[in-house]
């Protein structure tokens, strides 16, 4: 298999690991949200976005093992592979003891936390923010083996077992939604137990491995790495997950609806997530056999792509949404959920055009090293959340990511421009990490402030053309950079 198409499985297989959650949003919001009242539907969102919180640390111990997993197979290094996989086990022990401990806080203290929930739901909403958290957090034990799949670029192993779990929770949770919040959260909690035992499984069959307590050898690289990892996306948590408990407190009535909307964001912008979070494991064997330009060619022309593709598909998005919201959610709650569509999906889809650098650093172990801008990035957003949603109900959340991102992205630009070992590539970079994107924000803002006329659709009909013709170009780049290098196994 070329390693073009072998990105696109992975790709394809990384969107069912990483974003199946999301997706099942997508198919049971409908029904959730005539059954439900509208009250119950906020705190079941509540609930799915505490267990978020949790996997900020699976994800980045999945990404974890699927480094090391691809470094030490080309390296045919066995022994380097079973310590980290142990070392990394025993870490997350320690992880699971620490949520335990947060999830008791939490429940103690509930109905001062979530003030806004009403007292007649109060009980059911602790025993399913109990069982849906309490999931996530033995999650956590099972980013061992996805990572260790992506690493041998057989996400689709894992993948696999992810999408038979979401149809059964799906089919589960809509069935018993008349019975409650606390029975359909028990559903979604033995789904999922069960889902990692099989993964467990799969594991066992291609790694003879045995898990026991205590470190072995050096844990410092790993631990930087996951370390930075989880740094990172606690930032990105601040940027896209703190929204839903900001809006919880500012505007509780308006919730519903802009978790309908975010639950369609979510899934948009965590497609182009998983299309680029395989691009880790070229980036390393490039790296391995001494090829720094490849690297730099291969995030550039995917940012350029990303760029185009957002541009595209946010100006599309202008003229469909609302029509689309009301097929999905029905007339009434499609119209106010496209009230909040639009300018967060421009906020949080911009944003995904530095990913590929993003991939190169973590790919290079070197995260660290700008783990500040993410923290910066992921503080500023939420005290904006807080300013402009208490100011403008949760459309605020659109405003303040959008502000923070732009802030961000131009810092990018200067770094990423520095650093690059390619010639005359700062036009490119500003282009796809500032101009274009910005340029994507306003296209937003001028179709909501203005009538748009036939004049405007002509002219950016013709612009989507010329945008389609440069994503066909870099495509066929990063195609032939992925068809020239090795695969790991």
């Amino acid at each position: 298999m070329s390693g073009f198409n072998r990105l696109l499985k992975n790709s394809l297989a990384n969107i069912i690991n990483g974003f199946s959650n999301v997706i099942l949003g997508i198919v049971i919001s409908p029904f959730l949200i005539n059954i439900l009242s509208l009250d119950e539907f906020s705190v079941w969102s509540i609930c799915l976005q505490a267990g978020i919180a949790v996997s900020i640390f699976g994800v980045a111990g999945q990404i974890t093992i699927g480094r090391f997993t691809s470094q030490f197979k080309f390296n045919n290094d066995e022994l380097g592979l079973n310590r980290v996989i142990n070392n990394y086990f025993n870490i997350i022990l320690y992880i699971f003891i620490f949520f335990l401990l947060v999830l008791s806080v939490v429940l103690v203290n509930f109905e001062s936390i979530f003030s806004s929930i009403p007292n007649e739901i109060i009980f059911e909403s602790k025993i399913a923010f109990l069982l849906v958290f309490g999931s996530f957090t033995l999650g956590i034990f099972a980013t061992v083996f996805i990572g260790y799949f992506i690493g041998i670029e057989k996400n689709h192993v894992t993948a696999n077992i992810n999408l038979i779990s979401r149809v059964f929770i799906g089919i589960v949770v809509v069935f018993l939604a008349d019975y409650g919040l606390i029975a359909i959260a028990s559903g979604y909690f033995v789904i999922n137990v069960i889902s990692y035992l099989f993964m467990y499984k799969q594991f066992c069959a291609f790694e003879q491995h045995h898990f026991s307590f205590g470190l072995q050898g050096k844990i410092d690289e790993l631990i930087k790495f996951f370390g930075g990892l989880t740094i990172w996306n606690v930032a990105q948590f601040l940027i896209s997950g703190i929204g839903i408990f900001v809006v919880s407190i500012y505007d509780f009535d308006n919730l519903a609806f802009f978790v309908l909307a975010m639950t369609m964001v979510n899934a948009i912008v965590g497609l182009l997530g998983a299309i680029v979070n395989p691009i880790i494991q070229p980036i390393v064997k490039l790296n391995e056999s001494g090829n720094p330009k490849g690297v730099d060619e291969l995030v550039i022309s995917l940012s350029m792509i990303f760029a185009l593709t957002i541009f595209l598909g946010v100006n599309l998005s202008s003229y469909i949404s609302l029509p689309i919201l009301q097929l999905w959610v029905g007339d009434s709650n499609g119209t106010l959920a496209n009230n909040y569509f639009n300018y967060l999906l421009v906020a949080f889809a911009i944003r995904m055009v530095i990913a590929p650098y993003g991939m190169k650093l973590v790919a290079n172990a070197q995260q660290l090293k700008i783990a500040h801008f993410p923290v910066f990035e992921g503080v500023l957003n939420f005290i904006l959340s807080i300013i402009l949603v208490k100011e403008f109900g949760a459309i605020g959340v659109a405003y303040s990511t959008i502000i923070s991102a732009i802030t961000i992205m131009f810092v990018y630009t200067l770094k990423y421009s520095k650093e690059t070992i390619l010639d005359q590539s700062l036009i490119t970079i500003l282009l796809s990490f500032l101009i274009i994107p910005f340029l994507t924000v306003l296209s937003v803002y001028l179709f909501n402030s203005l009538t748009v006329s036939s004049y405007y659709s002509s002219i950016l009909l013709i612009i989507s053309i010329l945008v389609i013709y440069m994503i066909k170009i870099n495509v066929y780049r990063v195609k032939f950079i992925l068809d020239n290098t090795k695969p790991l196994i």
